[in-house]
């Protein structure tokens, strides 16, 4: 060996820095963009925040569905056949269970369904007339009350019994075999009660 050469120093190791933390402007190349540790979160806090947003949805739903303000029901149906149609006189009970308020009847309807299928309405005759039906069709007179009518108020926490004559294009018959009948309450401001 030479005298001038000297020894080649061995190769010195280069301290390794710690790798560089990346952020969203910078990612390194070495990262693929196509994992999915890039593109899900972790399932449990997804469905835990699911479950917590679904049971705050069904406290608001349920606590502010609308509560009923009013019942009812159907305590009396008399029927007579007068020429081409039948006279229908139906008694009601309508309780208002309002704590501090009035229902405020709108109007009346009543609904017949026939055997064969065939819907028939109409609107309740008005509370003056009620006199002239009667002597017209004197069963229909059987265990008389007032009338219900158009624009009566029934107060809080009370109830309201009443008369209401309807008139239907059937014969008696038809009416006697009927598969429903149904009479619907509008109020104003409020929800109808239909009772059946």
């Amino acid at each position: 060996m030479p005298e001038n050469a000297s020894p080649v120093p061995p190769a010195s190791k280069k301290p390794t820095s710690p790798k560089p933390a990346s952020d969203a402007g910078h990612i390194p190349m070495t990262e693929e963009m196509d994992s999915a540790k890039w593109t899900l979160p972790p399932v449990v806090p997804v469905l835990i925040a699911v479950a917590a947003v679904a049971v705050v949805l069904a406290v608001v739903v349920f606590s502010n569905l609308p509560k009923p303000y009013s019942n009812g029901n159907i305590t009396k149906v008399l029927a007579v056949e007068n020429a081409d149609n039948v006279l229908v006189a139906i008694h009601l009970n309508i309780n208002n269970a309002k704590k501090d308020d009035y229902l405020w009847i709108k109007e009346i309807t009543s609904e017949l369904q026939t055997a064969d299928g065939q819907k028939y309405t109409d609107t309740a005759a008005p509370a003056v007339d009620l006199d002239h039906y009667l002597e017209a069709a004197p069963p229909l007179a059987e265990g008389r009350i007032a009338p219900l009518r158009d624009e009566m108020k029934i107060p809080a926490r009370k109830s309201q019994a009443g008369m209401l004559i309807f008139a239907f294009p059937v014969s008696k018959a038809a009416f006697d075999a009927r598969k429903s009948l149904t009479v619907r309450v509008d109020f104003h401001d409020h929800s109808s009660l239909v009772m059946k």
